[in-house]
């Protein structure tokens, strides 16, 4: 299946998701952090937990899907699709067969409480960071009552997945909405931003002067070539080799995959839209107007500027240190 373009599209957005990546949930947890934390150290750990989690998951849940298709004399691959069915239908059927099956049915159910619920805490704090800091002054003293009404409204919006025939709606904003094109799409625009257009060089020297010493240099070859490279390829693929979405034997109609493009286009087209807009609305000739949108506008925090003034005048006090051990140098030498 390594030609078909869903998976590679499922993979890469697996990852994203899994480690936060576009979605918001790191940087809007991260500006909690002081100036100073050490935000490498915490990217390579919560890498290396993710990952020994998904190699850890995948290994109980192939050797669950191995037991049913040896108890049911089929190949693995039949016995059940990727998709929701893995988690409300597979696996509720294994844990009746464990004894003591009430036991394991209630951590079961623990398990995907609070996996959806801290999904949700995450989620829920990106978009609210978001919205408070663009306009701080309107929603930061009702931080908390809007944060009540945009859950109350967010989980409208989710009743009707829960309904008759809600999997096919959830099912449909999985592939369009949740993952696939749009996230991708997305990520790839912020690397382009911070990578291209503020420089992978300035942000090199951002996480320096945070952390204290420079990272690897795998990493900046990583942001300007490898990442911008796998995405494009990902996108390609998927256009190359698209197929149309299913839900195990039901094919979706032509108007349920345009109703889908059209929720991926909802969130893709702000940033050319955006582009466009500025382009047009701002005064002076194209050049001017291309340099003044590519040139970065970053209000530094408190702590970055209080940084760069001690790193300043530690310089400052060192090389007077210097001037003094060398103007003492030149009296011995001359008394002598």
């Amino acid at each position: 299946r390594l030609y078909e373009a869903e998976v590679w599209i499922d993979g890469g957005t697996q990852i994203f998701f899994s480690y936060g990546v576009g979605i918001g949930s790191l940087l809007a947890l991260g500006s909690y952090n002081k100036f100073h934390h050490n935000c490498h150290r915490d990217a390579i750990f919560v890498c290396c937990v993710n990952s020994f989690t998904s190699i850890f998951s995948a290994c109980v849940i192939f050797s669950i899907l191995g037991y049913m298709a040896h108890q049911k004399g089929v190949e693995v691959g039949e016995v059940v699709q990727s998709g929701p069915a893995l988690a409300f239908l597979v696996y509720p059927e294994v844990v009746l067969a464990i004894a003591p099956s009430p036991f394991w049915a209630f951590l079961f159910f623990i398990m995907l409480l609070n996996l959806g619920l801290d999904t949700q805490f995450s989620s829920v704090e990106s978009l609210m960071t978001g919205l408070v800091d663009n306009w701080p002054e309107q929603l930061r003293p009702h931080r908390k009552k809007f944060t009540l009404g945009m859950t109350v409204f967010m989980c409208l919006l989710g009743l009707p997945m829960i309904t008759r025939g809600g999997i096919y709606v959830f099912q449909l904003m999985d592939f369009y909405a949740a993952s696939g094109l749009s996230l991708l799409w997305c990520v790839f625009f912020q690397t382009i931003a911070i990578c291209w257009v503020f420089g992978a060089k300035k942000f090199y020297l951002c996480i320096e002067e945070m952390i204290g010493y420079r990272v690897s240099m795998y990493w900046y070859v990583c942001w300007v070539f490898l990442a911008p490279a796998f995405m494009v390829f990902i996108f390609v693929f998927y256009f190359v080799r698209y197929s149309p979405i299913t839900m195990g034997a039901y094919h979706y109609p032509a108007w349920g995959e345009v109703l889908g493009f059209a929720i991926s286009l909802s969130s893709m087209l702000w940033v050319p839209g955006y582009a466009i807009y500025y382009l047009l609305s701002t005064k002076g000739s194209w050049s001017e107007v291309l340099r003044q949108g590519v040139t970065p506008v970053i209000k530094p925090r408190k702590e970055a500027v209080m940084a760069e003034e001690k790193a300043r005048l530690t310089y400052q006090d060192v090389r007077d240190v210097e001037l003094n051990i060398e103007g003492d140098l030149s009296d011995e030498s001359f008394d002598s």
